[in-house]
């Protein structure tokens, strides 16, 4: 079942799509909430984690165009909804999933969802997949003698030395690789470990605690840098990481 929120100032605009995707998708859609502006409907997104937002773009306070200023990553499929079809085209050149012009017809919304679902659960498939790799695969390192052999779900962190990378392991002592950390970061699912900086990737999972002071991020007894530029990146992997484990 997808989640839906609807922002748009119009009162009519906001029922007119509740209205037909309870008549025709209610075995697809489900609408979690609604708000009048911008601000409003940001509060209720990070709140709700909606698989689509159908957004106004012309509001009295500030354009629906503005929510791509308050996400770095964009984890939810945007369908912009306007009286102006240039603005719809130009909306869609930001990365919306399409537009639906005023007044609304129930084909046009119809065929917008049924595309948004059947890709959405493409990318189920994909993090099913992934989540399968993470919690059964694992990583081969070569050394003189052989082959490191180290579950995905076993690695706390990496961090580069030069040429050279300090794997940290749960419940084992630090494992030395003549290998780049860009060479392994190509061989382990991103769904669950991110580059907190150029010398350093994570497993989310152990994340405890994460010191913007100090540029610092806690992992079950270990600490490794975080790059400033990347808090706001880390916070949002880490909410949607959250989410899609309930």
């Amino acid at each position: 079942m997808l989640k839906a929120i609807i922002i748009d100032d119009e009162s009519s605009a906001r029922q007119s799509i509740k209205k037909i995707l309870e008549m025709y998708l209610n075995d697809i859609v489900e609408v979690m909430d609604t708000a009048d502006d911008l601000e409003k409907g940001i509060a209720l997104i990070r709140r709700l984690n909606p698989n689509i937002v159908f957004l106004d773009i012309s509001m009295p306070k500030e354009s629906g165009l503005e929510l791509f200023n308050y996400f770095t990553n964009i984890n939810f499929d945007v369908v912009f909804v306007t009286a102006h079809q240039q603005y719809a085209v130009n909306a869609v050149g930001l990365g919306a999933a399409g537009y639906l012009l005023k007044p609304i017809k129930p084909k046009q919304l119809v065929d917008i969802v049924l595309k948004i679902n059947i890709r959405q659960q493409n990318t189920d498939n994909y993090k099913n997949n992934a989540q399968w790799i993470y919690n059964n695969c694992k990583l081969l390192v070569n050394h003189q003698k052989g082959v490191h052999i180290i579950p995905y779900k076993k690695i706390k962190a990496i961090e580069a030395d030069g040429n050279y990378c300090k794997i940290y392991r749960d419940n084992d002592e630090p494992l030395y690789v003549s290998k780049t950390i860009g060479s392994i970061e190509e061989n382990i699912p991103k769904l669950h470990f991110f580059r907190t900086h150029r010398s350093c990737i994570a497993n989310l999972n152990y994340i405890s605690e994460i010191d913007k002071e100090k540029n610092i991020i806690h992992l079950d007894g270990i600490k490794v840098p975080l790059a400033s530029a990347n808090f706001k990146n880390l916070i949002e992997e880490l909410s949607r990481l959250t989410n899609n484990s309930n």
